[in-house]
């Protein structure tokens, strides 16, 4: 695979993917709302390790829900959402990358679904599984990942 670029809306934060996105995800809940200053959040999924970040210090973290499981990371210079650090019990550590952020994104995979579609600004006018409410909406994306994971063994 080539590796996949990415940086912050400034620069200061840069990042490399050097594996293949597990899959790409739409949220539609009100904190992926807020974090992106989006009406939702488009993201892919990369294993942690596959993940070079220029500067750990350059990205500020915060959890804004609990259990704080995931960290969503801000560029300490110029506030763009960056990269956020997703650490769940009994699952490999995983990052998650705005698709905003990656340099090519014509490169990424499809969508795969959107979860807390409840929230939604707008329907979305594609085929994709849409879910609403936290547990189908975690129990989507748990399952993604599963299947995802055990392919790439």
């Amino acid at each position: 695979m080539t590796t996949l670029t990415g940086h912050c809306t400034c620069g200061e934060v840069r990042f490399d993917l050097h594996e293949k996105p597990l899959f790409r995800a739409i949220c539609h809940c009100s904190i992926c709302q807020q974090f992106n200053d989006a009406p939702y959040g488009d993201i892919v999924v990369v294993p942690s390790r596959a993940v070079d970040l220029n500067s750990e210090d350059g990205v500020s973290y915060q959890s804004l829900k609990a259990p704080p499981i995931l960290q969503r990371g801000r560029c300490a210079t110029c506030g763009a959402p960056s990269i956020e650090r997703l650490n769940m019990p009994l699952f490999p550590r995983l990052t998650l990358v705005p698709v905003s952020r990656i340099t090519d994104p014509a490169a990424l995979p499809d969508p795969s679904f959107h979860i807390f579609y409840e929230c939604r600004q707008s329907d979305a006018a594609d085929d994709l599984p849409k879910r609403s409410g936290y547990l189908r909406s975690q129990m989507t994306f748990a399952s993604v990942l599963i299947k995802a994971l055990f392919r790439r063994r």
